[in-house]
């Protein structure tokens, strides 16, 4: 990992203030990467609860392949996405 990566991750695992990180990710994305990012998380959670593809799909106005590569992340035992959101539950 190369210096300025670990110095941003660092930076952003500081962050406890959804506020901040919002404010903080609208300087360092454009409003089309942080609406990616929002839907990507979207597909993700859609998925967790069990919402079939299709309908996420027709849900967030997106493509299928978009849903079907959430999918598959989610089926990875070592996905850190749904390990994240399990930690949340268990907060």
């Amino acid at each position: 990992m190369k210096p300025h990566e670990a110095h941003l991750l660092q930076a952003l695992c500081e962050i406890r203030d959804p506020d901040e990180m919002r404010r903080v990710l609208s300087e360092l994305l454009t409003r089309s990467e942080v609406a990616a990012v929002h839907k990507r998380w979207a597909i993700l959670c859609m998925l967790r609860d069990g919402i079939p593809q299709r309908e996420i799909a027709r849900h967030i106005g997106g493509s299928l392949c978009n849903v079907t590569r959430g999918a598959r992340l989610m089926r990875n035992p070592d996905c850190a996405s749904a390990a994240l959101m399990n930690r949340m539950d268990n907060a």
